[in-house]
């Protein structure tokens, strides 16, 4: 009985990827019902995939080549998919001058108004406290119709500096901003030459 009055608190921490300097991006909630009423969409970022051993809350290390291991006590506060989405859109949004930015999922409707989208499939995406973040993705850009702007495969190497579960989280939000300025940088070019051979006016503004 004495046992039953205790209270037992909880050890578990909870994470969230760090934000990039937001200027445009247009949530899933309302990205469907505001095309209409602002005009075209300029870039929608999604999907973005992710392996099966990362699409869990709890925060994943690895060990060694070919061993990870799931921190328990540490997960995420929002699915880490969608985590990845955002802070790759928000990173787009800031170095890229265009209408509007979207996050997958959208109605048909956005992607009607849409110059291009970018999709995303992440191959790893762990490190450990103390070590390096190793980010491997393949990433595509399309055009209007669908047609393909351009197909990389990216690693990012990123430090994380210290050797706290918060510090490996830190580096992995660094390694996100580096693809997404990677990915920015043929947006450009590729979003800029669709439009320019589509007649459309440059993604560029005064």
């Amino acid at each position: 009985m004495s046992l039953a009055g205790c209270a037992v608190s909880d050890p578990t921490q909870y994470y969230t990827l760090g934000q990039a300097t937001v200027k445009n991006v247009e949530s899933r909630s309302n990205a469907s019902s505001s095309v209409g009423e602002t005009g075209g969409v300029g870039i929608g970022v999604g999907p973005v995939s992710i392996p099966d051993y990362l699409d869990r809350s709890q925060i994943v290390t690895g060990v060694g080549t070919d061993r990870v291991e799931f921190l328990m006590s540490h997960r995420w506060a929002e699915p880490l998919e969608n985590a990845i989405t955002r802070i790759l859109a928000e990173e787009i949004s800031a170095r890229v001058p265009t209408e509007r930015i979207v996050t997958y999922p959208w109605r048909d409707m956005v992607a009607r108004a849409m110059r291009c989208q970018v999709v995303v499939a992440v191959v790893r995406f762990d490190g450990h406290p103390g070590g390096d973040v190793t980010l491997g993705t393949r990433w595509q850009i399309l055009g209007r119709d669908g047609d393909e702007l351009a197909f990389e495969r990216s690693t990012v190497i990123q430090g994380a500096m210290g050797p706290s579960v918060d510090d490996l989280v830190a580096g992995m939000g660094r390694a996100l901003a580096a693809l997404g300025r990677e990915i920015a940088v043929e947006v450009r070019h590729g979003c800029m030459a669709e439009r320019a051979t589509s007649g459309d006016e440059p993604l560029t503004r005064p």
